[in-house]
């Protein structure tokens, strides 16, 4: 995948986090979110974090954290980018897997 694609396909999980944080709380109880997703979205956020934390490129950040995702969840960039549009169309589940993702994050806190 070029990198690019993957900063459109990284962008398009941000942005549906970002919406989704908003109405965590109100979430429906839906399936349980797949820890994979989870961790490899929590790791794309935290690259996303350092690239402008620190100045770094971020294709280059995001492709050593896709690869990253890939070694510890076998999840590809495809399969993220799949995974995130199915949990899209299921507004209670998506809201159940960026709740996760954002109690991961804050779990890391401090």
């Amino acid at each position: 995948m070029s990198a690019g694609a993957l900063a459109r396909l990284h962008a398009c999980a941000l942005g549906l986090l970002l919406a989704a944080c908003g109405g965590a709380e109100e979430a429906e109880v839906g399936a349980e979110p797949d820890p994979r997703l989870v961790g490899a979205l929590v790791a794309l956020h935290l690259t996303d974090a350092r690239a402008e934390t620190t100045g770094e490129p971020a294709d280059s950040l995001r492709a050593a954290a896709y690869a990253h995702v890939r070694r510890t969840t076998g999840l590809d960039s495809a399969a993220v980018a799949a995974r995130l549009t199915e949990a899209a169309r299921r507004p209670a589940d998506a809201d159940a897997l960026f709740a996760r993702v954002a109690d991961s994050l804050s779990a890391l806190r401090p």
